[in-house]
């Protein structure tokens, strides 16, 4: 008798806690899946960048795309500017706006920004940059067909599938010391708030 007592017990502190699980009150869950991903060059990600101007094409050109996977990198003064003389750089304590290619100076009618980024997926996304860094550097975008120039961590574009925003870069010197710098910016997509 008093076995069956215990069994029943048992079977009631089994149905209390499949109630437990069943309202939500658990803390974690682990599960095993298989995911695939694909990575791509710059050109050809779902948020594709592009180098504008003539880049590597002239002596002077501030941008570079090349590598493997294809990468766009861009050099502040430009790689002929760099070659001519060593001592070539960008003053401290000062502000300094790049909207088109080295290579391009002398033409009519150059091509308006440095990088073309691009929304290759199927959603509408939301772009920003970041600039993280221990230096006294300030690295941001800007949309070049904006009059005011904003900055796109400020302001992020919508774009839509298919649609681009073309960006010049602004380098803030202001506290930085002499020197070489190797710096990293963060193109960031995020789905738009509805």
């Amino acid at each position: 008798m008093k076995r069956r007592t215990l069994v029943a017990g048992l079977g009631s502190l089994t149905a209390s806690s499949v109630l437990a699980v069943g309202a939500g009150a658990f803390t974690s869950v682990s599960a095993t899946r298989r995911v695939t991903v694909q990575t791509s060059g710059d050109n050809d990600a779902l948020l594709g960048l592009k180098q504008l101007g003539d880049g590597t094409r002239t002596v002077y050109g501030r941008s570079v795309e090349g590598g493997s996977p294809e990468q766009v990198a861009f050099s502040f003064p430009g790689t002929g500017e760099l070659a001519s003389g060593s001592d070539l750089g960008l003053g401290t304590d000062s502000v300094y706006e790049f909207d088109r290619d080295a290579g391009e100076s002398d033409d009519s009618h150059p091509t308006e920004g440095l990088l073309r980024i691009i929304n290759q997926g199927t959603q509408p996304v939301m772009v920003h940059s970041e600039h993280n860094t221990e230096s006294a550097l300030e690295i941001e975008l800007y949309d070049v067909t904006d009059a005011d120039e904003t900055a796109l961590r400020d302001n992020h574009p919508v774009l839509d599938s298919g649609s681009y925003v073309d960006v010049g870069f602004r380098i803030r010197t202001h506290g930085a010391s002499p020197g070489e710098f190797d710096e990293t910016l963060t193109i960031v997509a995020d789905h738009p708030d509805e």
